[in-house]
């Protein structure tokens, strides 16, 4: 038995203060799920209504610059205001340096209720796969820089997720014939790393180019299992699509493609999202594919989507103009995302009602069928180096955390509307709901009731009995909650 002094003193090294945090979203079958912050009522289905994030393009970001999309809580209380107005709960972000303190940041972000996606590569020297020459950049440095992101972000339970890549697979030159495998070669590596060295699982995904035959066979190469194994680590968690089939005021459910999307990727076992969406080739955009389609024909197949992009840069996609002092001026077509977003018939999905399903084994043939030229080899390349960096971890300069003196309250900047009127009170919203320390009612029963609501799910659940199947992400503070009250006991 250890000595009473020494109990007591491992027991005020866990006495930290417990911070406000978001549940974690969890995987079942093809569906993201919410948690239920009591942990005996039902979670829910969770869908993105989302916006990309990368203020400066994608050329603005420099890992020397000492700055990033996240690093600034003033951009942060003003931008997170902004995703409140249009109805977002989920951003998209590109590239950001882990070097860098992002805690306030991700705390404003997390006490807004806001989810976020990220990019664990830039487009800096040894943060990517060269999709021209994946094999001599698959190495120890470029996965030292992937595993420095995971252990800066992985502590933030407003993380929905990371993305191994964007577009590396795509129709251009031969690159779908060389890349795929070391795509699944990362999402292996990037998954092995978090189960070793984090305390909760975190969804690892892939951002694909669209192309009709090829985002299929991307899509069947991803979700696969090698080897009849359910839990294969190199297999995606979650996909998302860059789609911009649909243009606004040109297209429809049939003449835009979301017909034969809808029909192609039905037989998902992931959640489907669009990771890029919002064709720009008529103005205004009126994103009436939002309530026809992502969350009309598309629902019972995709899981909301992100759309492309917040700020105005030079490709023209921006609903939002950042002045060179950071004032924000809403663009002509803000108030039909916002319009689009907060009117969305999005679903009721008990947890419950989410079938589980099962990943179909990898099939080569099957794969090359619907692109002859798809790279469909599952002997996944290995180095030593990197499974030594897997086992031992990386010497990471940040780990990041949420903070628990953060206040609600607006930037120093000004946000003018569509009609260039100064926006007067532009206070950022902090709501209990989003500020969760535990699940209350944890036990070890298996049953769940359904919220007290008098909503029902909606026909795009598939029922089923089984709740086991999410992928378990432990709620931050739990564990050290549990050890501490043990202890405390055990000197009682």
């Amino acid at each position: 038995m250890l000595p009473l002094k020494s109990l007591v003193a491992i027991a005020c090294v866990l006495c930290v203060p417990v911070v406000d945090a978001l549940i974690p979203i969890q995987v079942k079958g093809k569906r993201f799920l919410q948690p239920n912050t009591d942990a005996t009522v039902q979670g829910k289905a969770y869908f993105a209504t989302g916006i990309d994030y990368l203020i400066g393009g994608a050329s603005g970001y420099e890992s020397d610059s000492g700055v990033d999309a996240l690093s600034d809580p003033e951009t942060c209380y003003r931008d997170a205001y902004v995703f409140q107005q249009l109805g977002i709960n989920t951003v998209r972000i590109y590239s950001l340096n882990p070097d860098l303190d992002h805690d306030e940041c991700m705390t404003i972000l997390n006490n807004a209720g806001i989810y976020v996606l990220l990019d664990v590569n830039s487009g800096e020297y040894g943060q990517h796969l060269n999709r021209a020459d994946p094999g001599s950049t698959y190495n120890a440095q470029y996965l030292t820089h992937v595993f420095t992101f995971i252990e800066a972000f992985k502590n933030y339970p407003n993380v929905l997720g990371f993305f191994s890549g964007n577009e590396i697979i795509n129709d251009q030159n031969d690159y779908a014939s060389i890349t795929p495998k070391y795509v699944r070669a990362v999402q292996r590596d990037m998954k092995q790393y978090i189960a070793k060295h984090s305390n909760r699982t975190i969804p690892v995904g892939y951002s694909a180019a669209d192309g009709v035959d090829l985002r299929r066979a991307t899509l069947e190469y991803m979700q696969c299992h090698i080897d009849g194994d359910d839990d294969d680590m190199s297999r995606s968690d979650f996909f998302g699509l860059n789609s911009y089939e649909w243009c606004s005021g040109q297209s429809d459910w049939q003449t835009s493609g979301y017909e034969k999307l809808n029909s192609t990727l039905a037989n998902t076992t992931i959640p489907l999202i669009f990771s890029e969406f919002g064709c720009n080739t008529h103005r205004p955009r009126t994103f009436d594919e939002i309530g026809d389609g992502l969350f009309g024909g598309l629902v019972n197949t995709f899981s909301g989507g992100l759309v492309y992009e917040y700020s105005q840069e030079a490709s023209d996609y921006g609903v939002v103009e950042v002045s060179s002092n950071g004032d924000i001026s809403y663009l002509e077509d803000f108030p039909y995302l916002q319009e689009q977003y907060q009117n969305a018939t999005i679903p009721t999905i008990y947890e419950d009602d989410i079938e589980d399903t099962e990943a179909p084994e990898c099939d080569a043939d099957r794969i090359t069928a619907i692109y002859s030229d798809f790279g469909a080899d599952f002997d996944l390349p290995e180095l030593d180096e990197i499974k030594q960096l897997i086992e031992y971890g990386v010497n990471a300069s940040r780990v990041g955390e949420i903070l628990s003196d953060v206040s609600a309250r607006s930037s120093n900047y000004t946000i003018y509307n569509t009609g260039s009127a100064v926006v007067d009170d532009a206070t950022v919203t902090f709501s209990s709901e989003y500020e969760v320390n535990t699940q209350s009612g944890v036990t070890t029963a298996t049953s769940k009731a359904q919220p007290t609501s008098t909503a029902t799910a909606s026909s795009a659940a598939s029922s089923s009995s089984s709740k086991d199947a999410a992928i378990s992400l432990p709620i931050p503070g739990t564990t050290l909650s549990v050890l501490f009250f043990t202890l405390i006991s055990y000197i009682i």
